[in-house]
Order: structure tokens, then sequence, then C-alpha cells
């Protein structure tokens, strides 16, 4: 259950002010981050206002999926990729996919820690750090901004620079103390986020839990539980807990633009009256093979729902290694075992489409969707739950969310929360949004635009980029 001191801060929409203010410290912003504007949840559309109002230079490093030169340019952005052996990046991702992604959703029966790839990944990141002296800033003080957990070694690297100013935002979950004190990279991983100024996380459990292992791991450093800093070497590290935005406008324009893929989605894939939908990565963090355990105990006790009704899931590649493959065929499976199990008169009850989904695509489908349900065993965030409600102009559709998905603090008011877990919480939940009234679902949904609507994406960048320059004064 979420409480009131659990919610996170929202930030209050930017002003001409606010951007003055800014405009004073920040001429340049060097940008870290593993893969490149496209893979990077709206980074880029973040950073907008401030390389259009106020002409900040955005210096963007990262180790994959940096644009082309032919491809058309970002005004404001320069793009660099470090000089790196394809052997050294490949082992770097391995101790990405094999050890942190697990150990930092709490999984830790999945997480495979090999001390070679662990050398590599550290060797990549001090290399990351070393080409990047030679990229100009042309900026005293430099703000950096690290993103997400790949870049976790950084900023003691890049701290030894003279005038920086290190920032880094955290993605993913944070664990708990006890999870990251059983790593054998527990203490290094913590230790080195101390060198920021700033530590940003979406939610106040994850900063709860990382102040937690600061106390457990790291026994020099001085915390501040009040103020939420640490005091550590004689940095001092304030630690801030702000879910990302959503560019609201953006989808909203997109709700709007593909009414006639909303109207003509039903017919084409001989839908149900009614539809659950389900937008997730082949990611065992997502929860989708739980998803379908409790859809099919809905379909046991509730018969009457067969034929009047389908479970669409849009499944989108997860990693491409072994155990993400062995998931997705496990999630193909037990679809095949449902539908074999339920299947009358030509009906069957799972639409599964797999594939990248634009995002037109996907907001016609939110619009046509009676149900979507979000329910990921551990979620950082979870955006598909926020451009759901953005797309959402109707004021319909019910959001069935997971309590471990990041997002579950804001949206709480609206949302019918659940134990993805457990298959009788979820699967009341399914019956509760397919036998929910208009004028209720306009009252949940109603409150949850509000909060969507209110933290949007460009607040949060420039509202984190504020508070690494305040932590800097």
């Amino acid at each position: 259950m979420i409480t009131a001191t659990q919610q996170p801060l929202l930030l209050s929409p930017f002003t001409a002010e606010d951007l003055g203010q800014l405009q004073v410290h920040l001429p340049a912003l060097k940008l870290f981050s593993f893969r490149g504007p496209g893979q990077s949840g709206g980074v880029a559309t973040s950073l907008a206002p401030l390389t259009k109002q106020l002409g900040t230079k955005v210096q963007w490093i990262a180790v994959s999926g940096v644009p082309n030169a032919d491809e058309k340019p970002i005004a404001g952005f320069s793009f660099h990729k470090p000089e790196l052996a394809d052997e050294l990046v490949a082992q770097y991702g391995k101790a990405v996919q094999n050890y942190l992604w697990p150990l930092l959703h709490g999984m830790t029966e999945r997480a495979s820690f090999d001390s070679e790839e662990w050398k590599n990944f550290r060797q990549l990141s001090l290399m990351l750090a070393h080409q990047s002296q030679k990229i100009s800033s042309r900026s005293f003080p430099t703000l950096v901004w690290l993103h997400d957990f790949e870049m976790v070694l950084m900023a003691p690297m890049l701290a030894m620079d003279a005038g920086v100013i290190l920032s880094h935002f955290w993605h993913v979950p944070w664990p708990s103390a006890e999870v990251m004190a059983d790593s054998p990279v527990g203490a290094e991983i913590t230790e080195a986020l101390l060198a920021n100024r700033v530590l940003g996380f979406h939610t106040v459990e994850y900063t709860s839990n990382f102040l937690k292992s600061v106390e457990k791991l790291i026994p020099d450093a001085e915390i501040n539980w009040e103020a939420k800093t640490v005091k550590y070497r004689g940095n001092v590290t304030q630690v801030v807990a702000m879910p990302l935005g959503l560019d609201y406008p953006y989808w909203q324009r997109l709700a709007r633009q593909c009414r006639v893929q909303v109207e003509a989605i039903p017919v084409t894939h001989r839908l149900a009256h009614q539809i659950i939908l389900g937008v997730d990565r082949l990611d065992y963090t997502k929860g989708i093979l739980e998803k379908l355990e409790a859809l099919e105990l809905f379909l046991t006790e509730n018969p009457d729902y067969h034929r009047r009704m389908h479970y669409v899931q849009l499944a989108q590649p997860g990693f491409a290694t072994p155990q993400f493959d062995e998931y997705a065929g496990k999630v193909k499976m037990r679809v095949k075992e449902i539908n074999q199990k339920f299947r009358l008169d030509g009906w069957e009850p799972i639409v599964l489409m797999t594939g990248h989904f634009e995002h037109t695509q996907l907001a016609a489908w939110y619009q046509t969707a009676d149900v979507l349900a979000v329910t990921p065993v551990r979620d950082g965030l979870n955006l598909i739950a926020k451009e759901f409600i953005a797309c959402r102009n109707d004021e319909q559709g019910a959001l069935v969310l997971s309590e471990k998905a990041g997002c579950s603090s804001e949206l709480v008011s609206g949302a019918l929360m659940v134990d993805p877990q457990d298959p009788k919480s979820v699967a009341a939940a399914f019956q509760q949004g397919l036998t929910m009234n208009p004028e209720e679902k306009r009252r949940r949904m109603v409150s949850m635009r509000h909060i969507v609507a209110w933290n949007r994406l460009h607040d949060w960048a420039c509202g984190f980029l504020r508070q690494a320059i305040d932590a800097a004064k």
C-alpha cells in the first residue's frame, strides 16, 4: 500500500524565472548514457527548452545508439561515440544484462556475477571517462549528467577533473540494503555514486533503500536522514526522488491524430467487445507470465466472458541474451496453452503480437482498450501507464497497476492497485475494470490525468538540473 509519506517530489511547471536562473549557470551540458537518444526514454525531448530557449549546448557521449552523420540533426546537440573495442563493449553489456539488471531489480536468483566481466565493465567506464576529457565543454564549471545504472562507476573518474558538477539520475530500482550487502560489488557501486552532487531516483522507496545501503556499506559516510544528504570524503550528495515526467501534449496529439486507426483495430484483428491490453518488453521483470496466470484464473472463474473479451499482448523485444530468449519462449508457450484450453468456436482469448511498435500504433491501442494491465514484478517507473493516461482524452479506460511499479506512488488515486504475484488480486482487478461504470472510470482517469499533465517531461529535466546547480553553490 502506498502511503502519503512515500509520495515523490512532483515539480510545479517551470516558469520563465526558473529558466532565467538556469541560463546563468547552464551554457553547456555534458550528458553520458549507455545508449544514444533514440533509446533513452525521451531525454533529448526533455532537454528541448534548454536548447531552444537558453541556447544550451548538449554534448551527448554514448557507447551505442549515436545518430549517424546522415541522420537529421537534433538542434543544440552534438553526439560523440568514443572509440572502444567491440569485445570490451560486449563484456560490458554482459555485466549489465547478466548481473546488474537482475541485481538492481532484487532478483538475485537470476544474477550471475563474473569477475572478468566486471573487470571489463570497470575498464570501459575508465576509458569512457578518459576519452570524454578530450571533448571540450566550453563551460566552467561543467555540468555533467549521468544517465542510468550503466554509468554507475563514472562519477569518481569524472570527479578528478576540475570544475565538474556531477549529477546522476538512476532510472531502475535500488534494491534493499541487504541485497546490496550480499553483492561482491555492492560497496563499490554504492560508494561510486557518492561522488555525485545530486543523485536522483523515481521514488521515495528507492532513495530510502539507497541511504540504508550507504549506512550499511560505507561506515565513514555521514547521513542526514531529514535532508536526504550524504557527506563523504569532502563531497555532499543530495539524494532526491523525482519521477520521470511525460511529454503530455505529444501523446494527446497522437491520440487525436490516430482516431481512424482506433476504429479499425477491432475489425482488423477480429476482436471481441471488450479488450484488456498489455504492453510490455519481453523481460522477466515485467511480470508477463504472472499476468497470464491471472488471466487463466479470470477465464476459469468467469465463463460468461468467453467470446466476450480478448486479452491483447503487445510484446516488444528484451535484451538479446539466452535468459531473455528463454523467457520469451516461455511466454509464447504459455499463450499457446491458455488459448488451447479456452478455445471456443474459433475464439481464442489471447492475441499475442511481437515486435517494435511505433508511438502512433501504441496511441491507437491505448484508446481501443477497456483495461490496460501494467503488472511488473519490479519496475523503476513504467511510462506505459502514463502514456495510456495521456491518450485517454475521452477520460475512459481502467488501469490495473502493480504496486511494484515505480509510478504506483503517483497513480494510486486512480489505478486499480494489485500485487502482481497474486493471481487472485490481478484477476479480480480485471473483472472490476471490465465492469466499471463510465462515471467511476471518468473519476479515476481525471485524477490520474491531472498528475500526469502536471509532472511533464520538460519540467522533470529542468528541475533535476536545477537541483544539481543548487547543490553546487
